[in-house]
């Protein structure tokens, strides 16, 4: 088995201090949140309305930061949180999309309710209370009913005309309620024929058709994350790396080489061949591909792998503003470094802070070293 790399001393010090700040961001979030987290901030419109796809999948991170953070309350603000997400609930067990209270066109969404499952869930495997499983079921029955003869969800998605490759990130937690409710087969096959569809879209140099949020732009490495953190998950819950973890290590190859190469500026759009579609970074995806990276090395460790994990969130910590007098900004992470790249313009919105938080937790949690 091949050494882990470690961080240094130095530079665990700095994760430190800039996951205290993006926590304590995350929680003025919650607190302006009327119910949930606001969707981001706007440094000219303030904090927006909350958002329930993104408040659903920052529970698990809030009960996380509880364990590893003095004095944090991620637990109580967590089951807050759920307890806002089952009063909206719809009885047939979806959730709107958009932020709430929801425009006169919002619609049921596939993909922000398969995230809220992942709050529900770790409220369940933090509390054993029935009423999170419950109404995660009911969600993953209402997505399970909703596939078609090709696997995948019919109508699209909020901006495509066909289901995106990055909804494999919502067939794993799928794959998570399946499992807690003792192997449910309706979830579950559902599930893996989405994850199955989708991979009949991987091309050979290990990018995907159709994974960005447009057919016609080059991806944002936030949905190329999403779409690799899906395999990547699900393998690593059902066991079968052979099936759903093996097609997504050439894509998480050329990613690491890449950001490698670019000392963690990841340029934040990539083209099909791997080659840079923009000037600025998108810190989501920084932070997201570094935990991609965590995780494929938990099951095969590799030399290099952990370093280029810390460089992608080194980048995101030095986009980020420690010391601010508008609480907005100090310790937020915003969508582009600069500010006005093309993802999420002049915002800071809440799932970055949320993956940041992730990556670094991550990182922290592993042996030191020299690096």
């Amino acid at each position: 088995m091949a050494p882990r790399d470690g961080i240094g001393t130095a530079t665990r010090g700095r994760l430190e201090r800039h996951l205290a700040a993006t926590a304590e961001w995350l929680e003025r979030s919650i607190q302006r949140g009327s119910g949930g987290s606001c969707a981001y901030f706007s440094p000219a419109g303030g904090w927006s309305r909350p958002y329930p796809e993104t408040t659903g999948y920052l529970i698990p991170t809030l009960l996380e930061l509880e364990e590893v953070l003095p004095g944090f309350a991620g637990a109580g603000r967590a089951e807050g949180l759920g307890a806002w997400l089952l009063s909206i609930q719809d009885t047939e067990g979806w959730w709107r999309g958009g932020v709430h209270p929801p425009k006169g066109d919002s619609e049921p969404s596939v993909f922000n309710t398969a995230q809220i499952l992942q709050g529900l869930v770790a409220l369940h495997d933090r509390t054993g209370e029935d009423r999170w499983i419950s109404a995660a079921r009911r969600a993953g029955r209402w997505l399970a009913a909703g596939v078609d003869e090709s696997g995948l969800w019919p109508g699209g998605d909020y901006r495509s005309d066909v289901t995106p490759s990055y909804y494999s990130y919502a067939a794993w937690p799928m794959l998570e309620v399946a499992t807690r409710c003792g192997d449910d087969e309706m979830i579950r096959k559902a599930a893996e024929g989405a994850l199955d569809a989708i991979l009949a879209r991987r091309r050979p140099n290990g990018t995907f058709a159709l994974w960005g949020f447009t057919e016609d732009e080059p991806a944002f490495t936030h949905t190329i994350a999403y779409t690799l953190q899906g395999f990547v998950s699900s393998a690593r819950l059902t066991g079968d790396w052979d099936r759903f973890g093996k097609p997504a290590e050439e894509g998480l190859r050329a990613l690491a080489s890449r950001a490698s190469e670019a000392e963690g500026r990841l340029p934040g759009r990539l083209d099909d061949d791997w080659g840079p579609a923009a000037g600025y970074l998108c810190l989501t995806g920084n932070a997201q591909i570094a935990l991609c990276l965590l995780d494929w090395d938990e099951v095969a460790p590799a030399p290099g792998r952990e370093r280029t994990a810390a460089l992608l969130a080194g980048a995101v910590c030095s986009a980020q503003r420690l010391r601010s007098p508008l609480p907005g900004i100090r310790g937020a992470v915003g969508g582009s470094a600069p500010l006005w790249g093309r993802y999420m313009v002049l915002r800071y919105p809440n799932w970055a802070a949320k993956y940041h938080c992730d990556a670094l937790m991550r990182l922290l949690s592993r042996p030191g070293g020299d690096a």
